[in-house]
């Protein structure tokens, strides 16, 4: 499924790209580019730190000149990632005009909502754009397209096609905070594999880091100079608008021109996005700790106080009415994580954190718990009611208090996490270390790598059953055995084979075992039960 939602996301994008080119309403074209000084920039490869370190400097197009000049080589192999999933999707290549064709009708007037100076960078990132797509379309287009694909990719959750979804965890320290975010981003391990940390000292505005990958101007997770923290929780709401300014780029505002809690919450309320959702911030000067719910037609704000999960639904009076927030809430898995996140930190009632690192590492030992039943047996790993459904694409702890901000090494939650003085990196502008937070026991690198090729052998198996090719899944299936043998989509996927086949009563011997093994998804729930009527 998760080769459906890329694959859909990535045509439609793709439709995106010949609106830009066919309308030629200030996007596509060359935007008006300041002159460009001889800044080179820094990169420090993960070969040195365990992650790949991006510093920046000069005016916009500077910056995205210097960015594409250093990650050139991860901008072809994100790239490959991508197409790749987009092959997968589509069956015929007879079946990408039409969907181009609603793409273009779709994104009519995005042009209107992307601001100068982003477009600048963009297009100083696209100057090193691997030229193995252009025949796809050029690579500035494709710069601006991909800025587009959390907005897809949420408008398919919607649609019933898939679920996201990132949890913070946030503790109080002495009047500040101890917050850790997973970020699940499942376009491929090469965004977690290759993850960036950008350093970025702009001439305009605040310093600031933004936990990210390559070509991304966007953010989805960062903090500035001001010690202003935010990222991005996807959400759902019934508010529905066609086109606007992608979330990505409302986050990178924040960072680069708010100094305050309040600073950032009037320009979240000025923008105009086109998707539903939550933004998490925390303002090292107060103390406060806000979520901020924001559709295409409606905002709120929700302080937080005391120990506090935000997982992917509304909590806001404003939506309790709302229909998708309320099937969100019903049948996906962001109240089993909001739930189990709780149900965690209230363990940690009365205890006092004097010593950072004791509150750190349990805040760690949340961002990676792997869930329980609700009789309380563990669940398989991997699981998607988990907080660490190991899928996470970057991980982050950020202290308040000390201003140390952590970075999950990868893979997913399972690395050990390395610290940042940030008031010194800023100042002194390069990273410096300060400490480290431990590697997962539970989740070795072998053990990771195994799950991965199982799911990955999954999922070419379901591709192939929509294809109603039954030896080829059966050999997909075959090597997914191994390390899924207990695994409920596993079972689902096993009888699913067998009903290809014919074999009746040896599927719903199958379903049996994926219901007994806990569906992590309503609707999963929803088609066992039936099947087996």
């Amino acid at each position: 499924m998760k080769s459906f939602i890329f694959g859909l996301a990535l045509t439609f994008l793709l439709g995106w790209t010949l609106v830009l080119r066919t309308y030629h309403a200030g996007v596509a074209p060359v935007p008006e580019l300041p002159a460009a000084r001889q800044i080179e920039g820094t990169f420090i490869s993960k070969d040195q730190f365990g992650m790949h370190h991006l510093l920046l400097s000069g005016n916009p197009y500077e910056r995205g000149l210097q960015s594409g000049s250093h990650t050139r080589d991860l901008l072809l192999k994100q790239e490959d990632v991508l197409f790749d999933q987009l092959s997968r999707f589509l069956p015929s290549k007879s079946l990408l005009p039409p969907l181009t064709l609603a793409g273009i009708w779709w994104f009519g007037g995005v042009e209107k909502y992307i601001e100068p100076w982003m477009l600048q960078e963009m297009y100083g990132v696209s100057r090193f754009a691997p030229q193995k797509y252009d025949h796809v379309i050029d690579g500035y287009t494709r710069q601006i397209v991909y800025h587009g694909i959390h907005e897809v990719g949420q408008m398919s959750v919607d649609q019933g096609l898939e679920a996201m979804g990132c949890t913070v965890i946030a503790h109080p320290l002495g009047g500040q905070w101890v917050l850790g975010r997973n970020f699940d981003f499942e376009a491929g391990r090469v965004f977690d594999e290759e993850k960036i940390l950008k350093w970025v000292f702009p001439d305009e505005g605040h310093a600031f880091l933004s936990v990210i990958w390559a070509g991304m101007v966007g953010a989805v997770t960062g903090v500035n100079d001001q010690g202003l923290y935010i990222s991005l929780n996807a959400a759902g709401s019934e508010d529905f608008r066609r086109i606007g300014l992608p979330s990505t780029l409302v986050a990178l505002k924040v960072l680069q021109f708010a100094k305050d809690l309040n600073d950032a919450i009037e320009i979240l309320r000025r923008e105009q996005v086109f998707i539903t959702d939550i933004y998490v911030l925390l303002d090292a000067k107060t103390g406060r700790l806000v979520r901020v719910e924001k559709s295409p037609a409606r905002f709120a704000v929700v302080e937080l106080q005391g120990p506090s999960v935000v997982a992917n639904h509304l909590i806001a009076d404003i939506w309790k009415d709302d229909k998708v927030n309320r099937d969100r809430r019903q049948y996906l898995t962001s109240t089993a994580r909001q739930d189990r996140g709780e149900e965690l930190l209230g363990a940690l009632k009365g205890r006092d954190f004097q010593k950072s690192p004791e509150l750190e590492i349990e805040v760690l030992k949340i961002l990676r718990d792997k869930g329980r039943t609700d009789d309380g047996q563990p669940l398989h790993l991997g699981h998607r009611r988990a907080i660490d459904a190991l899928i996470a694409t970057h991980s982050v702890i950020y202290n308040s208090r000390d201003r140390v901000f952590y970075v999950g090494k990868g893979p997913a939650v399972a690395g050990a996490f390395v610290g940042y003085d940030l008031e010194a990196s800023f100042r002194e502008r390069k990273p410096v270390f300060v400490r480290e937070l431990p590697a997962d026991p539970d989740v070795t690198p072998a053990q990771f790598k195994a799950i991965q090729e199982s799911w990955e052998e999954l999922r070419w198996t379901r591709l192939a059953l929509w294809r109603k090719d039954c030896d080829a899944a059966q050999a997909h299936l075959e090597r997914a055995a191994g390390t899924f043998k207990e695994q409920g989509d596993y079972y689902l996927t096993l009888g699913k084979w067998h009903e290809c086949r014919q074999e009746m009563d040896q599927a719903r011997a199958a379903w049996r075992h994926a219901l007994d093994l806990v569906p992590a998804y309503h609707k999963d729930r929803l088609d066992l039960e039936r099947k087996l009527q």
